[in-house]
């Protein structure tokens, strides 16, 4: 289990592959479960990407991810298409600190943002 929780502490600037992979080595953990994991340790680069992240970002018609989003399961969701949603996160992040000329975004903040959006 050390060799494992070193893996993930280890991961805030591995890829994203690869830190999904290595937070699904816990047992019990996901895609979104180990994107949720990552988030809260790093909430600079992950984002949480479930169900409620998928919903969300289908509703936003500009995004060039929109075909691969409408064939995710957003009930079960892989290690790809987490790269694919934390990348979206991330990018997202870029431009709202650009537009709001800030540092305060983040892909958490981001994913909270989806959630809510979906949940409200």
């Amino acid at each position: 289990m050390l060799t494992i929780r070193d893996r993930v502490l280890g991961c805030e600037n591995a890829s994203i592959r690869d830190a999904l992979r290595a937070a699904k080595e816990i047992k019990g953990l996901g895609t979104a479960g180990a994107s949720g994991l990552l988030a809260l340790l790093f909430p600079a680069k992950f984002g949480t990407v479930d169900q409620f992240a998928v919903r969300a970002l289908r509703k936003v018609r500009c995004l060039p991810e929109r075909d691969k989003l409408r064939c995710m399961d957003p009930e079960r969701l892989t290690i790809p298409d987490g790269v694919v949603l934390v990348e979206i996160m991330r990018r997202k992040t870029v431009s709202l600190n650009e537009l709001f000329n800030t540092g305060e975004w983040t892909p958490r903040k981001v994913d909270k943002l989806l959630w809510a959006s979906e949940r409200g």
